[in-house]
């Protein structure tokens, strides 16, 4: 252990909290995130003083530990690196609070904190992390190491070590910024890190040391593979810990990669809550900027495609998933082994493009293998190896976890051998290889106050998973019942992961509402965690998700409207029109009557405005307007009359943070409607106004309704502002092409039907 290297990161430590106190004292509304950051960074501190004057650096190993109570070969190598990867996060908090040297800067800085709310959260989560190694390197030091605080070490250290793995790429990321956030603007590390907690050690040794070691040593094995896990006919829901399994799979390749420098691997996590993280170009980009970090040549092509857009130019063309799979193709043979690995497939808005996607890559590369998560696929077993997770090979996995909870839970671990032991029989007995109906009933009985209530549930255990979650709704009181059921259908339906803030804003609202205030929320702002009885939670960085896929389907199952719980059923057929009504409702709310202004509060986009004033045209672009929504869109458009563009300017101001007021002043709510794909909107548009210019220019960069909609793929808008007379041949000014040139490029194909059936033909030589 170097001294110098502790003393140093005390004296970085008293640096960071001067920094963020100087900063914080310049800028609006940054002093809860500065509060949070300098109590942990305090607590650090204390950790390493602790450190260096208590346990003593230049003590010799043997005195430090002796040779009986060394807890395992981790030790000395693991506390180096934890102390690099805490000077890594450091230096990386000292450049960013640095003292700008330009005045521009320097008023920038008073006007702007320096980190968004997830990035505050993550180093919160590091924090916590380096924190927790270390007190427990100093409990292992003063006593002797039982087994279970072992298993803890080496399970936070494994933690550990894929932050570094994951601190690794965000340098390969800040060097690439731009081209990154063109090519891949979802990364899967937030929700590897939230699946990785739900691994325990010991399980998943069934998949990883035979069937995964055993297909990427076989060269004549097939080169993908799919896992797909099991349906529970019965339950009708899935819940066999695939996702899990797939976490504990990129632990071990990442840990097989740093041993072997001719193997490579990328991973990509689809989710449900997320859209941006199911369509296939975001998930090749990914990929495509993980490969990038052992092999940077991956991204020559694509740099010279992102390059041929001049600085000069607002808009740039979006990357072409040829492209990138040309990219894997291609450098795959720079290692004798590329792994490509992709979670729940069957999630995916694109799931046929993207297995579509894979399959090319396999076919054309030797070296490349691919392994897949799903429950259901059309690809043809004569290219895919399957591999299905049934109930009897989850059987030893799901006895490992029953035996660690008995073990560890503070309520279970004090229960008689033989109440332990009826237990652990009766829940395997009875699993059919699902997890999570293990997990819940071994939560229920961590819930109970005395071992006879436990032994009574013992004997009246609910069958399936979905009669555990009838049960948990049924417990929750009758007056919170509005509040949890709007909890689980946002964050069922939503389209991005809300926080807390926007999420208690979004279920007191109702469609009569017309102001909301601080008295009208719910109190504490986590009691939704509480009254939700276990149905959400919230992860690393702040993001409120349902615990388990499964309670969705559950909640949107044939079995729920007909059960005791009816009234907690949702129906996703019409979740786009009702969020898109409910963002509406709270974007003509009075508070933001007064319209645009100067300069944004931070707070606004902590708040359920982001997400409404981004996401309603989106959900309704997936509807259908009837005239109560036509009405209400129109009441929204209204409010551009008032002054300062009304609550229409709140809007604009939300969606796009820094625009010019002139612009807010000048666009007409065609220009957005075409932008965002509602033909209803169009059409009600076009119909309430005939004299129009249907042409007028809108945006940051003043295009065309036209041009805004066939940029953004949004064909069947471009078609009927085609048919209603707008003009193909007005240049963009922010790319300098116009309709028919975006017609030739092979993105825009399909503009090419659109404008054969409205007799407009696209020439070789049309500019």
């Amino acid at each position: 252990m170097d001294p110098i290297s502790i003393t140093s990161l005390i004296i970085d430590v008293s640096q960071i909290i001067t920094s963020l106190i100087n900063y914080a004292k310049a800028v609006q509304g940054a002093k809860a995130d500065m509060r949070k950051l300098s109590e942990e960074l305090f607590a650090l501190k204390g950790i390493l003083e602790h450190i260096s004057t208590g346990i003593g650096d230049n003590t010799p190993k043997s005195k430090v530990y002796p040779e009986e109570e060394t807890p395992g070969p981790f030790d000395r190598d693991l506390m180096a690196r934890v102390l690099f990867t805490a000077n890594e996060f450091l230096q990386s908090l000292l450049q960013e609070l640095e003292e700008p040297a330009t005045k521009f800067k320097k008023l920038k800085q008073k006007l702007e904190w320096p980190f968004s709310q997830d990035q505050v959260n993550a180093h919160l989560v590091r924090l916590e992390r380096v924190k927790s190694w270390l007190i427990l390197v100093i409990t292992a030091d003063t006593a002797s190491v039982e087994r279970d605080l072992h298993q803890e070490i080496t399970s936070l250290a494994r933690n550990l070590k894929d932050d570094l793995r994951l601190r690794d790429q965000e340098r390969v990321q800040r060097a690439n910024e731009a081209l990154f956030k063109w090519i891949a603007p979802v990364s899967p590390a937030d929700s590897h890190l939230r699946a990785s907690n739900g691994h325990r050690i010991g399980t998943g040794r069934w998949f990883i040391d035979s069937h995964l070691k055993v297909w990427l040593e076989n060269p004549l094995d097939k080169r993908i593979l799919f896992l797909v896990g099991i349906t529970l006919i019965v339950n009708s829901i899935a819940g066999t810990g695939k996702t899990t399994l797939f976490a504990q799979t990129v632990d071990e390749l990442t840990s097989m990669v740093s041993r072997d420098p001719n193997l490579c691997f990328a991973y990509f996590y689809c989710t449900i809550s997320n859209t941006a993280s199911q369509a296939a170009v975001n998930i090749l980009g990914s990929l495509v900027a993980q490969l990038s970090v052992s092999n940077p040549a991956i991204l020559g092509n694509i740099r010279s495609l992102y390059q041929k857009t001049p600085e000069t130019q607002t808009h740039r063309l979006p990357i072409n998933i040829s492209a990138l799979e040309d990219a894997i193709i291609k450098h795959s043979s720079e290692h004798s082994q590329a792994v490509i690995i992709v979670d729940a497939l069957n999630e995916s808005s694109e799931t046929e493009l993207i297995e579509s996607s894979l399959l090319k890559l396999a076919r054309l590369s030797p070296n490349i293998r691919i392994l897949v998560t799903t429950t259901s696929t059309r690809a043809s077993s004569k290219e895919v190896k399957f591999l299905n997770i049934k109930a009897q090979t989850m059987r030893d996995d799901i006895k490992t976890f029953i035996q660690y909870r008995l073990e560890h839970d503070k309520t279970l671990r004090n229960l008689t051998p033989g109440l332990q032991a009826e237990i652990a029989e009766t829940l395997l007995k009875n699993a059919d290889g699902s997890f999570r109906w293990v997990q819940l009933s071994l939560d229920n009985f961590c819930s109970k106050r005395t071992a006879r209530a436990i032994q009574a549930g013992l004997s009246n255990l609910p069958g399936t998973l979905r009669e555990i979650y009838a049960t948990t709704l049924e417990r929750i009181d009758p007056e919170d019942t509005p509040f949890v059921r709007e909890a689980l259908f946002w964050v069922s339906f939503a389209k991005e992961p809300l926080n807390l803030r926007s999420l208690n804003e979004a279920v007191v609202l109702t469609e009569t509402s017309t102001a909301l205030d601080e008295d009208m929320m719910l109190v504490p702002q986590d009691i939704l965690l509480e009254i939700c009885q276990g149905l959400i939670a919230v992860d690393q960085v702040g993001h409120v998700n349902l615990a388990h896929s499964s309670v969705r389907e559950f909640l949107t199952s044939e079995w729920i409207h007909s059960s005791r719980v009816s009234h907690f059923a949702l129906d996703a057929a019409t979740a786009d029109t009702t969020i898109m009504r409910k963002c509406l409702t709270y974007l003509c709310l009075d508070n933001f009557k007064a319209g645009y202004s100067k300069f944004i509060k931070r707070q606004i986009f902590q708040s359920f405005l982001y997400y409404a004033a981004y996401f309603w045209p989106i959900h309704g672009s997936s509807c259908e307007f009837g005239e109560s929504e036509r009405q209400l869109v129109n009441r929204f458009f209204a409010t551009r009359n008032l002054p300062r563009r009304g609550n229409y300017g709140v809007w604009i101001q939300a969606l796009i943070p820094g625009v010019d007021t002139s612009i807010i002043e000048s666009t007409e709510p065609l220009y957005y409607a075409a932008s965002f794909g509602m033909a209803s909107v169009v059409k009600a548009i076009l119909a309430s106004d005939p004299d129009m210019d249907i042409n007028g220019r809108g945006g940051r960069v003043g295009a065309t309704p036209l041009f805004a909609a066939c940029w953004r793929h949004n064909y069947e808008v471009a078609e009927i502002l085609l048919k209603a007379g707008a003009d193909p041949k007005i240049a963009d000014p922010g790319t300098g092409i116009n309709v028919l040139r975006l017609a030739r490029m092979p993105n825009f194909l399909a503009i090419r039907e659109i404008l054969n059936r409205c007799n407009v033909g696209v020439k070789s030589g049309d500019k």
